[in-house]
């Protein structure tokens, strides 16, 4: 079912993850290397300094970052997160912060880099994430977004809704959207592992054509592009293919903002 803006309410969402306690145990039993490790890697590899990362969950890239001597902040909107995260925390080089990403708490520029990872997808606008993620990263700094492709047929319910994804995700590839804006949809709140796992609490529907877009507009230029957001070396090569990287299951952009964006 696709959505118009107005149908659905985020409050009721943000109140999910407010307040399910079960919804953040099972994220921080997603193992590591698995889901994390290449999310966690450039952001290691660009932070140098100071890095932030939105919509942290429990923390394991934060504490994992700041081990390894980097200033690493972590947002969420969830104070059951962030409070699992700080008990977790074993460097003093680890901060987290409750906050929304729609109005983060820092000075323009202050991040080295600024990543999420499986966030944009969980929001009402994510393109006002975007803009507070480009406003705090440092000129020549890095943006990383990280999300699965919810155009790709195999995230539909159902026949008929996969039709219309693939439809839809050919339509943005050829450029027949002129001005391509994400769609949205009723999220299925519960806190099970599958539910955890397949996204479906996601409540927009996030492509790669549109974030490289937006991101594009704002003045920042993307220097990685693959639909593939774990570590094996041959998938890793195959979707950073032209085709392959738009039209595969995940989304992984990494852009430099420019230094005459303001």
């Amino acid at each position: 079912m696709i959505l118009c803006r107005e149908d659905l309410d985020e409050k009721e969402l943000q109140l999910f993850y407010k307040s399910n306690l079960a919804y953040f145990i099972r994220l921080g039993k997603k193992g590591f290397e698995e889901w994390f490790s290449k999310y966690y890697n450039h952001l290691k590899a660009f932070g140098r300094m100071r890095v932030l990362d939105v919509g942290c969950g429990v923390g394991q890239v934060v504490n994992k970052l700041a081990d390894e001597g980097i200033m690493a902040v972590g947002i969420d909107i969830s104070p059951i997160g962030v409070r699992i995260a700080n008990k977790s925390r074993s460097s003093r080089n680890a901060n987290f912060i409750v906050a929304s990403c729609y109005n983060m708490p820092f000075r323009d520029g202050v991040f080295d880099t600024v990543g999420c990872f499986d966030v944009l997808e969980h929001l009402n606008n994510p393109e006002l994430c975007i803009d507070e993620m480009t406003r705090t990263v440092s000129k020549d700094g890095n943006i990383i977004i990280a999300s699965p492709n919810l155009l790709c047929p195999v995230y539909g319910r159902g026949f008929w809704d996969k039709i219309r994804n693939a439809k839809e995700l050919i339509c943005r590839l050829l450029g027949l959207r002129k001005n391509p804006r994400f769609e949205h949809r009723k999220p299925i709140l519960n806190e099970s592992i599958e539910s955890l796992n397949h996204d479906f609490d996601a409540i927009t529907i996030i492509d790669p054509i549109t974030v490289k877009s937006i991101l594009t507009k704002k003045g920042v230029k993307i220097t990685y592009r693959s639909s593939y957001l774990g570590s094996r070396r041959i998938i890793e090569l195959l979707s950073k293919l032209p085709l392959l990287r738009s039209i595969g299951g995940g989304i992984f952009i990494v852009g430099r903002k420019s230094r005459s964006t303001h």
